[in-house]
């Protein structure tokens, strides 16, 4: 599920990709990079599990 802010990063980025102003593009493509950055972090990677069968 996406954040509210990862949504309205979205959304800035599409009104930057409509009117053609790469600077809001450039900039919601930053913000979206931070959150998706900042949920990788946050995510705890699932161990891999050895086999205890011989």
């Amino acid at each position: 599920m996406l954040s509210p802010d990862h949504i309205r990063a979205l959304i800035k980025e599409a009104i930057g990709i409509i009117e053609g102003d790469h600077a809001i593009q450039a900039e919601a493509a930053a913000e979206i990079a931070a959150i998706e950055a900042a949920h990788t972090s946050s995510t705890p990677r699932a161990r891999s599990k050895r086999s205890t069968h011989r």
